[in-house]
């Protein structure tokens, strides 16, 4: 039996290993904290993904690419299950960017809930699951 393709996730030119971020978190266990539900739908622009979009094949600024986007997956999610939320550090200061859970997020989106729970790395952890 061969091991299913790793789960990525990419921004920009970068790619973070979300199975690597996944053995992290079991490594070290920590609290979910609650995240906004209407930020990250905003920020990743996730009203657009729906079955009669008819614009271009991804959403604008850190939108997933349409052709990846299943609403049908989506419904079928589990929302107690935290999304991973990765912090990088730029000249003005740190950033926090969502590698794992646009499904669910688009799930929570939908049925109006106020926040999901998440799992955040620090800038360390996330520069050891960023795949160079």
């Amino acid at each position: 039996m061969t091991n299913p393709s790793p789960q990525l996730f990419k921004y920009g030119r970068w790619l973070f290993d979300i199975d690597g971020a996944m053995r992290l978190l079991e490594e070290r266990p920590r609290a979910a904290e609650q995240t906004p539900v209407d930020d990250w739908s905003a920020a990743y622009h996730l009203s657009l993904l729906r079955p009669d979009y008819d614009g271009p094949p991804w959403c604008p600024v850190f939108g997933p690419d349409q052709s990846h986007f299943s609403a049908e997956h989506a419904m079928g999610t589990d929302l107690s299950q935290p999304v991973i939320i990765a912090t990088l550090e730029f000249d003005s200061g740190p950033a926090r960017l969502l590698i794992d859970g646009v499904h669910r997020m688009y799930r929570a989106m939908l049925e109006g809930r106020p926040t999901l729970p998440a799992h955040v790395l620090t800038v360390a952890e996330t520069a050891t699951i960023r795949v160079h």
